[in-house]
Parts: C-alpha cells; structure tokens; sequence
C-alpha cells in the first residue's frame, strides 16, 4: 500500500517503512520474509487470525522482532483483513 519507492502503485511515504494489507480467508496464509534488523508491526482490522502461531482478534497489533518472516493465517469463519509494517 505505502513505501519509500512507490513501486507497484503504491503510496510514496518518505520513511523506511512499507505497508501490506492482506484479506485472508479461513485457514489461508501468508508469509511475508523480514530482513535481518528489521521489525513488523500487525495489525488486525477485522476477523481473528495468527500471527507466527499467535491469536489476535479485531483491535489487536502484535510487534515482530527477531524473526525471519512473519506469517499470518486467517482463522475467522469469515475472514481476516489485516496490515503489516515492515519497520527499519
């Protein structure tokens, strides 16, 4: 959705960040991979969903740090939608 090259129609922000938004059905997956020293911030904006195995509901953000990839799977009979930061 946003990053510093605006690649691919996204939002050019002047920042080392970049945003993702995922709708993710149930039980469907996505692996986003995280640079070393780098860290992600997810948000849930509807739905439950995991996040590296952890549970979130609608409201929810979870910080990532340490990892090599963040993977978030929907869980709601409905659905997720979600928003990952990729942080410096």
């Amino acid at each position: 959705m946003a990053g510093p090259d605006a690649a691919q129609g996204a939002a050019r922000i002047n920042q080392d960040a970049r945003m993702y938004a995922s709708v993710l059905s149930p039980d469907e997956t996505v692996t986003s991979p995280l640079a070393p020293g780098r860290h992600a911030w997810v948000q849930c904006v509807t739905g439950t969903a995991e996040v590296n195995g952890l549970a979130i509901k609608t409201g929810d953000g979870v910080a990532v740090s340490d990892e090599r990839e963040v993977v978030l799977r929907g869980t709601a009979p409905s659905g997720a939608e979600l928003l990952l930061f990729d942080l410096a």
